[in-house]
């Protein structure tokens, strides 16, 4: 017993000494230039000179200056939470906004470790595992916010604490993934959680508006025609791939009935579908299910798919009740971590070796990790053995 214990002690410190030297590039990264170029900054510092950016950015009346990629509509709550950062120059902010994500996603996996009573062991392995991957390196590299949403959706799945449901109203910030919640609580008729989680998005709204002089009316529509005019203009999230969005190319239709074709499917289809993970005992089952469906039902860029963190902690607390489905779980993060866009790229080598078109390809990629996504959903959501919560 203690010949094992200095094993997985010294394997432990060999460990940590890989993932601290493998962050170096890392960390040269987050602070060079380019790096964090999706951190907010900028809009925020706008909002607390009074202005509204989300109006200078639809207007492009250069009031509120493009800085970085800080053209995202997310709610304006958001951008509140921000101040801290604007009270410091850009290349300390992005450092402190590195900073808080590693805590962020550490405490993260910690928290669902220790609530659904994972090892030590085990605990530590999920640490490497994620903290390795390249998607979370993405996330810091880039100063995304989506280590940030998911620290926030996780909460009233470890807590029952009336603020933490407050707090898990953060998450509504970020459109393509905090509505899920609001739906499973809608589902599940929890109207009062309805209520209190929306604390944070109304206090935001209305502060932003008195703090930039908008109409409310005006505002609270400002994000969603902030994120189609970014979508049509530059390219945004929007435009990316998820399972209803083949409407989009729909030609018989104009953009403005396509979208709303698009919102009706993906409503229905998440309403169906988040029912029946409400009817789950297991609250890390119903995250990791949330966070799978959201992925498959909203557009995403490939950083998002740290939201796979509680499926991959699922699988490990749950592996020998069901080694099948917790393999292919763990199969199924691992690639997604790790490996699909370096597949991709050498399969398009390979391709364009052969003189294969490989740009035909290249459209169906996104279409195979949705349906992946998709099979891995309805596997863990229909699967009918008993797994001990």
């Amino acid at each position: 017993m203690e010949d094992r214990n200095k094993f997985f002690e010294i394997f432990g410190i060999i460990l940590v000494l890989i993932l601290l030297y493998s962050y170096i590039p890392t960390i040269s990264e987050v602070i060079s230039e380019k790096g964090s170029s999706d951190f907010l900054w900028q809009a925020s510092k706008c909002t607390f000179e009074g202005i509204n950016f989300y109006t200078s950015y639809l207007n492009r009346d250069g009031e509120c200056p493009y800085f970085m990629n800080d053209g995202a509509g997310y709610a304006q709550g958001f951008y509140l939470l921000l101040y801290p950062f604007t009270l410091l120059e850009w290349s300390s902010a992005k450092i402190l906004w590195f900073s808080l994500n590693i805590i962020l996603i550490l405490f993260t996996i910690t928290i669902l470790c220790k609530k659904f009573q994972l090892s030590a062991i085990e605990t530590f392995l999920i640490v490497f595992v994620v903290m390795y991957s390249i998607v979370v390196r993405v996330n810091l590299i880039m100063g995304q916010h989506t280590i940030f949403t998911l620290f926030f959706l996780t909460l009233p799945f470890v807590y029952k604490s009336k603020f933490s449901t407050i707090l898990s109203g953060i998450s509504f910030f970020k459109y393509n993934i905090g509505y899920a919640l609001f739906i499973l609580f809608f589902v599940s008729k929890e109207y009062k959680k309805i209520f209190i989680s929306l604390i944070p998005a109304v206090i935001g709204l209305l502060l932003f508006c008195l703090i930039t002089d908008t109409n409310i009316i005006n505002n609270f529509f400002q994000p969603l025609k902030l994120s189609i005019f970014n979508a049509k203009y530059y390219g945004a999230t929007l435009t990316n791939i998820f399972l209803f969005s083949f409407f989009k190319d729909f030609s018989i239709f104009n953009e403005y009935i396509n979208f709303l074709l698009i919102c009706i499917f993906t409503l229905v289809f998440n309403i169906y579908l988040i029912n029946n993970i409400a009817k789950k005992n297991n609250n890390l089952l119903k995250l990791s299910t949330l966070c799978i469906l959201v992925l498959v039902s909203t557009p995403h860029w490939g950083h998002d798919y740290i939201l796979l963190t509680p499926l991959l902690i699922y699988s490990i607390k749950y592996y020998k009740f069901n080694l099948i489905l917790m393999r292919t779980n763990i199969l199924v993060c691992i690639y997604f971590l790790y490996l699909y866009s370096g597949l991709q790229v050498y399969l398009n080598n390979i391709l364009f070796y052969f003189n294969i078109d490989f740009l035909m390809f290249a459209k169906i990629y996104p279409y195979f990790d949705i349906f992946i996504l998709l099979i891995t959903l309805f596997l863990n959501i229909y699967n009918k053995e008993k797994i001990i919560s």
